[in-house]
């Protein structure tokens, strides 16, 4: 059975990630929708979009290597979770557009780093236990992000899109006095002394489906909810409804993921998420109104948790415990980011000009191409988990 110490940990890392992801349902529906209605076009927003995955590109493996041969994690989350905060602050202040713009590149290069590095020291930490339970722990976030967006047309109406980010960046202090609980570093000291940490072959393969995979969500998470406003006639509170029955949605899911995963394969799951997003962004294509945005979310939400557990208890296990931080950046954040440095302002154009159906429907053939690849390597990605697995208790016999 668990000590209380060990329950109590659980219970602050669960409100970690439930005001991380409730701080970020208050933004990341909206804030596209909030540059639009500053006047920026949606060429102008890819370009920013494509700007700010390159400073992700660039920082983020660059902050993750030092954090790694420091062994600082711990003390890194802590400055993302502050510039976060500042930048949400910065774009609320309406200065000038480019210093919005300039705030929206912070915010971006601290939030998805910090919620990539909030998972690896909390699967660490479950590591450490030996309880395999992520999943339930991040339904937690799913359930934040669900009461974010589910009261954030109140909100919105009380206060507007900036009262939403205000929230937001008061939510990513709150959670700072609680961080202490984390393990300070994701890996033992002697292991990057003792055994190599090179990445493998597999690795690489496995980034190439994560870059095909986010060619295409980066272009839905971008210009989704300017769709539904748009061309659907979805209101903003419907857009914080809907959002809310995805993250709700996802819920379930995460409470038995852990258990599926006992009995089928990760990159099984992994690749039935992928697919099965992509076939949602056809179905958006074929939509005429917002009434069936819901039934559709609900089945969202049960394909983004296989895609996102996998995807990240997939990097954990296949790499070396000396660079798994880094390696989990490089997947969740650098991969992402250089899809969208290459592919952002394009999809941009498309949205603007070619309309958001052939975005959509391009975006989807990306997606399924990613679900073919991790099917083609599944054995490969069998045998480096089991290599990194018993390189992992070698160094702990060590």
């Amino acid at each position: 059975m668990p000590s209380t110490h060990s329950r109590q940990a659980l219970s602050q890392i669960a409100v970690i990630t439930f005001f991380t992801f409730a701080a970020r349902g208050f933004v990341l529906p909206f804030v596209n929708i909030y540059l639009k209605s500053t006047g920026f076009t949606a060429t102008q927003i890819g370009l920013l979009i494509s700007v700010s995955a390159l400073i992700q590109l660039l920082v983020t493996p660059l902050f993750h290597t030092i954090a790694d041969q420091t062994h600082k994690h711990r003390r890194l989350y802590y400055g993302l979770l502050i510039s976060n905060a500042l930048a949400l602050m910065g774009i609320v202040s309406q200065v000038s557009p480019y210093f919005l713009g300039g705030s929206i590149i912070v915010r971006d290069s601290s939030d998805t780093p910090s919620a990539s590095l909030l998972s690896q020291l909390t699967i660490t930490w479950l590591d450490q236990q030996k309880r395999a339970i992520y999943g339930r722990l991040r339904a937690w976030g799913s359930f934040g992000w669900a009461v974010a967006t589910l009261i954030s047309g109140r909100i919105f109406e009380i206060g507007g899109y900036q009262l939403l980010f205000i929230l937001a960046a008061v939510f990513n202090l709150i959670i700072l006095p609680f961080v202490r609980v984390l393990p300070s570093h994701t890996s033992i000291r002697e292991a990057k002394q003792t055994t190599v940490s090179s990445r493998s072959k597999v690795f690489y393969l496995y980034l190439l489906a994560v870059f095909l995979f986010y060619v295409g969500a980066n272009a839905i998470a971008a210009f989704s909810f300017i769709y539904f406003k748009e061309n659907l006639g979805a209101s903003t509170e419907v857009i914080g409804i809907i959002s809310s029955v995805s993250a709700l949605a996802e819920i379930p899911s995460m409470i038995l993921i852990d258990r599926l995963l006992r009995r089928a394969s990760i990159r099984t799951t992994l690749a039935i998420g992928a697919a099965g997003q992509a076939l949602l962004w056809i179905g958006y294509t074929l939509l005429t109104g917002s009434s069936l945005l819901i039934p559709l979310m609900m089945i969202r939400g049960t394909f983004y948790t296989f895609y996102n557990v996998s995807a990240t208890l997939l990097v954990s296990r296949i790499s070396h415990p000396a660079n798994v931080a880094t390696n989990q950046a490089i997947a969740q954040v650098t991969v992402p980011a250089m899809a969208v440095l290459l592919t952002g302002s394009i999809s941009g154009w498309l949205f603007d000009h070619a309309g958001p159906h052939f975005l959509f429907q391009a975006a989807a053939c990306t997606g399924l191409l990613a679900a073919i690849l991790v099917l083609l390597m599944r054995q490969q990605i069998a045998a480096e988990i089991n290599r990194v697995h018993k390189l992992r208790e070698a160094t702990e016999t060590a």
